[in-house]
Protein backbone atom coordinates (compact mmCIF):
# COMPACT_ATOMS: atom_id res chain seq x y z
CA UNK A 1 0.00 0.00 0.00
CA UNK A 2 1.07 3.16 -0.91
CA UNK A 3 2.07 6.14 2.18
CA UNK A 4 1.32 9.57 1.96
CA UNK A 5 3.83 11.99 1.85
CA UNK A 6 2.68 13.34 4.92
CA UNK A 7 2.75 9.93 6.32
CA UNK A 8 5.88 9.19 5.18
CA UNK A 9 6.98 12.29 6.52
CA UNK A 10 6.18 11.47 9.86
CA UNK A 11 7.31 7.70 10.09
CA UNK A 12 10.54 9.50 9.43
CA UNK A 13 10.56 11.74 12.01
CA UNK A 14 9.31 9.44 14.44
CA UNK A 15 12.01 7.27 13.20
CA UNK A 16 14.41 9.68 14.12
CA UNK A 17 13.12 10.55 17.47
CA UNK A 18 13.35 7.10 18.44
CA UNK A 19 16.64 6.39 17.56
CA UNK A 20 17.40 9.25 19.42
CA UNK A 21 15.44 8.19 22.72
CA UNK A 22 16.77 4.74 21.90
CA UNK A 23 20.78 5.63 22.09
CA UNK A 24 19.75 7.92 25.06
CA UNK A 25 18.11 4.75 27.04
CA UNK A 26 21.30 2.83 26.34
CA UNK A 27 23.37 5.81 27.73
CA UNK A 28 21.55 6.10 30.53
CA UNK A 29 21.52 1.98 31.14
CA UNK A 30 25.38 1.82 30.87
CA UNK A 31 25.45 4.93 33.38
CA UNK A 32 23.23 2.64 36.26
CA UNK A 33 26.08 -0.01 35.86
CA UNK A 34 29.14 2.36 36.12
CA UNK A 35 30.89 4.80 38.25
CA UNK A 36 30.89 8.47 37.49
CA UNK A 37 32.74 11.29 38.51
CA UNK A 38 29.99 12.68 39.99
CA UNK A 39 29.21 9.81 42.62
CA UNK A 40 31.79 10.80 45.32
CA UNK A 41 29.48 13.90 46.14
CA UNK A 42 26.36 13.35 44.70
CA UNK A 43 25.02 10.05 46.60
CA UNK A 44 21.80 10.38 44.38
CA UNK A 45 23.57 10.28 41.09
CA UNK A 46 22.12 6.84 40.60
CA UNK A 47 18.43 7.71 41.29
CA UNK A 48 18.65 10.55 39.07
CA UNK A 49 19.85 8.57 35.91
CA UNK A 50 16.91 6.32 36.85
CA UNK A 51 14.70 8.94 36.42
CA UNK A 52 15.87 10.11 33.53
CA UNK A 53 15.72 6.44 32.32
CA UNK A 54 11.96 6.42 33.22
CA UNK A 55 11.54 9.87 31.29
CA UNK A 56 13.38 8.87 28.09
CA UNK A 57 11.46 5.42 27.95
CA UNK A 58 7.96 7.27 27.90
CA UNK A 59 9.42 9.93 25.25
CA UNK A 60 10.00 7.15 23.09
CA UNK A 61 6.87 5.15 23.02
CA UNK A 62 5.62 9.03 22.59
CA UNK A 63 7.92 9.25 19.59
CA UNK A 64 6.68 6.11 17.73
CA UNK A 65 2.71 7.16 18.53
CA UNK A 66 3.92 9.67 15.57
CA UNK A 67 3.51 6.73 13.56
CA UNK A 68 1.14 5.05 14.99
CA UNK A 69 -1.70 4.59 12.29
CA UNK A 70 0.99 1.95 10.85
CA UNK A 71 0.12 -1.29 12.23
CA UNK A 72 3.04 -3.25 12.58
CA UNK A 73 3.95 0.05 14.86
CA UNK A 74 0.95 -0.20 16.82
CA UNK A 75 1.77 -3.71 18.27
CA UNK A 76 5.40 -2.69 19.15
CA UNK A 77 3.64 0.05 21.35
CA UNK A 78 1.21 -2.58 22.71
CA UNK A 79 4.28 -5.01 23.38
CA UNK A 80 6.12 -1.91 24.86
CA UNK A 81 3.65 -1.59 26.96
CA UNK A 82 3.27 -5.27 28.08
CA UNK A 83 7.08 -5.47 28.65
CA UNK A 84 6.88 -2.13 31.20
CA UNK A 85 3.63 -2.25 32.93
CA UNK A 86 4.82 -0.03 35.51
CA UNK A 87 6.79 2.83 33.24
CA UNK A 88 3.43 5.05 33.20
CA UNK A 89 2.74 5.21 37.04
CA UNK A 90 5.90 5.86 37.22
CA UNK A 91 6.64 8.45 34.83
CA UNK A 92 3.18 10.39 35.97
CA UNK A 93 4.55 10.13 40.09
CA UNK A 94 7.77 11.80 38.37
CA UNK A 95 5.89 14.12 36.23
CA UNK A 96 3.27 15.10 38.47
CA UNK A 97 5.42 15.40 41.65
CA UNK A 98 3.64 18.42 43.57
CA UNK A 99 0.45 16.69 43.70
CA UNK A 100 2.15 13.73 45.09
CA UNK A 101 4.42 15.71 47.15
CA UNK A 102 1.31 17.28 48.83
CA UNK A 103 -0.63 13.88 48.68
CA UNK A 104 -3.20 16.16 46.83
CA UNK A 105 -6.43 15.02 45.78
CA UNK A 106 -5.06 15.21 41.75
CA UNK A 107 -3.26 12.67 42.39
CA UNK A 108 -3.83 9.75 39.66
CA UNK A 109 -2.33 7.32 41.59
CA UNK A 110 -4.15 7.72 45.20
CA UNK A 111 -1.97 4.31 46.40
CA UNK A 112 1.00 6.82 46.16
CA UNK A 113 2.21 9.00 48.90
CA UNK A 114 4.54 11.38 49.71
CA UNK A 115 6.12 9.42 52.25
CA UNK A 116 7.10 6.77 49.26
CA UNK A 117 8.40 9.69 47.09
CA UNK A 118 12.14 9.28 48.01
CA UNK A 119 12.03 5.32 48.75
CA UNK A 120 13.02 3.19 46.09
CA UNK A 121 15.20 -0.17 45.54
CA UNK A 122 17.68 -1.12 42.73
CA UNK A 123 19.38 -3.85 42.56
CA UNK A 124 21.65 -2.88 39.55
CA UNK A 125 18.53 -4.30 37.48
CA UNK A 126 15.18 -3.99 38.95
CA UNK A 127 14.08 -0.45 40.04
CA UNK A 128 11.45 -0.65 42.23
CA UNK A 129 9.64 2.90 42.96
CA UNK A 130 5.92 3.48 44.26
CA UNK A 131 4.68 -0.16 44.08
CA UNK A 132 5.98 -0.89 40.92
CA UNK A 133 9.04 -2.31 39.56
CA UNK A 134 11.36 -1.42 35.93
CA UNK A 135 13.65 -4.05 34.87
CA UNK A 136 16.49 -1.97 32.78
CA UNK A 137 17.35 -5.15 30.91
CA UNK A 138 14.13 -5.27 29.67
CA UNK A 139 13.60 -2.07 28.98
CA UNK A 140 16.67 -1.32 26.86
CA UNK A 141 15.15 -4.78 24.99
CA UNK A 142 11.81 -3.18 24.73
CA UNK A 143 13.02 -0.15 23.50
CA UNK A 144 15.23 -1.82 21.21
CA UNK A 145 12.38 -3.61 19.50
CA UNK A 146 10.22 -0.42 19.19
CA UNK A 147 12.90 1.02 17.22
CA UNK A 148 13.22 -1.60 15.27
CA UNK A 149 9.94 -1.72 14.31
CA UNK A 150 9.56 2.07 13.37
CA UNK A 151 13.17 1.86 11.90
CA UNK A 152 10.99 -1.13 9.83
CA UNK A 153 8.50 0.89 8.68
CA UNK A 154 10.51 3.90 8.02
CA UNK A 155 12.29 1.31 5.69
CA UNK A 156 8.82 0.49 3.61
CA UNK A 157 8.12 3.53 2.94
CA UNK A 158 11.51 4.13 1.18
CA UNK A 159 10.98 0.96 -0.70
CA UNK A 160 7.70 2.94 -1.62
CA UNK A 161 9.19 5.57 -3.33
CA UNK A 162 10.56 8.05 -0.75
CA UNK A 163 14.41 6.79 -0.55
CA UNK A 164 15.17 10.81 -0.40
CA UNK A 165 13.42 11.09 2.69
CA UNK A 166 14.60 8.17 4.61
CA UNK A 167 18.86 8.73 4.13
CA UNK A 168 20.12 6.82 7.45
CA UNK A 169 21.60 9.10 9.74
Amino acid sequence: MAVSVENAAKIDRARSLCNQACWTIALQVRRLRSEEPEDQEFVFRFWSDLQFLIVMLRRMRKAALIAAFEPDITNAIAEFDCTLPDLAKMRNVGEHIDDYAADSPKRRHRDVSRSTLQVGEFDGTVFSWVGGDLNIDEALRAAERLFAAVRDAAGSTCAAGCASRCAPQ
